[in-house]
């Protein structure tokens, strides 16, 4: 019997999430704060005026380097506390390259692009929702054909 490795190939531009929140590296980290206050969100990605990605800050970013340093959050700006050198994928990354480059990298987020330009953003908790769903479609396919006794 000849084995085939099947590789899961489909791509992130088919399951990406489109609707980033970005940034400005000039912007002050209050307004970096609110944003992810009202977004509920921990991350925001930082764009060029062309929107291609240049960092990510989080808030955990806020907290180490202005809160916790006693920093006025009105006076520092997202540049000075942003991670400059950030790891992304393009959209037709597919999604076990995907899983290796987070765990490669270890990191939780990824800005996605198409040719350089920010075109949305994967998580790992994104990424955990693809794959339970279709392990779960995996198992309806063996249970609906196999014979219980």
């Amino acid at each position: 019997m000849n084995k085939t490795l099947i590789r899961y190939s489909k791509p992130l531009k088919d399951m990406l999430n489109r609707d980033v929140i970005t940034i400005g590296p000039t912007a002050a980290v209050s307004e970096a704060a609110y944003l992810m206050m009202r977004e509920e969100i921990g991350s925001l990605v930082v764009v060029d005026s062309e929107m291609f990605p240049i960092g990510i800050v989080t808030d955990r970013d806020l907290v180490i380097s202005v809160i916790a340093e006693g920093k006025d959050p009105e006076e520092v700006i997202v540049e000075d506390v942003m991670t400059k050198d950030i790891v992304y994928v393009e959209e037709e990354t597919n999604i076990l390259d995907i899983l290796s480059t987070l765990s490669e990298y270890s990191v939780r987020r990824m800005p996605v692009t198409k040719d350089g330009k920010l075109t949305g953003i994967v998580s790992v908790d994104d990424l955990i929702v693809i794959i339970a769903t279709e392990l779960v479609d995996l198992a309806m396919a063996v249970s609906s054909k196999s014979k219980v006794l």
